[in-house]
């Protein structure tokens, strides 16, 4: 079975089957090549089983861009200035990259947001809710109910903007 193997720190074996179909294992730096592929012959079925579960999806089309040229981090920066004040947080940073399975990221400690530059093609609602989901991180730095109470405040129809931006996670992440 093909595979990317990525190592880091961690303690514990993960493999993680993305919409395309590709299959990526997560290893501890010093776990063996064998001990990895014994675990992968051991989870093939369940690895077959969610390739063919994302096979049988349709394929999402990936929205269009929704910002020109230089607005999308001139829109984002927008917003965030505009909620720093309303939910009493000041950022350090904000930056934007691509990521493979985040919308976005917040270092509570330093302040620092990162936004998913494939944010681009979601649209506005979207958008700020990432933003707004991301400095409610800086008050409160897990999902704890406090943290959703403060997102709800913030936007009460949070569920439905999270809803629509799952809509293209997949198309996203397919890409």
């Amino acid at each position: 079975m093909e595979y990317t193997l990525k190592r880091s720190k961690r303690r514990t074996l993960a493999i993680h089957v993305h919409p395309n179909g590709t299959v990526e294992v997560r290893a501890p730096l010093r776990l063996s090549v064998r001990e990895i592929e014994l675990f992968i012959a051991a989870k093939s079925d369940w690895i077959s089983q969610k390739q063919v579960q994302f096979a049988a999806r349709p394929v999402p089309v990936l929205p269009p861009l929704q910002y020109a040229d230089g607005e999308f981090e001139a829109t984002a920066r927008d917003l965030v200035a505009k909620w720093e004040p309303r939910l009493g947080v000041a950022t350090t940073f904000v930056g934007f990259r691509e990521m493979s399975t985040r919308w976005g990221s917040c270092t509570a400690k330093t302040r620092r947001i990162r936004l998913n530059s494939a944010l681009c093609r979601a649209p506005r609602e979207c958008l700020e809710y990432v933003i707004v989901h991301e400095l409610a991180h800086i008050r409160e730095a897990n999902h704890s109910p406090r943290f959703w109470a403060i997102v709800a405040q913030a936007l009460p129809d949070y569920r439905e903007r999270q809803a629509k931006l799952h809509q293209y996670s997949a198309a996203l992440q397919s890409r």
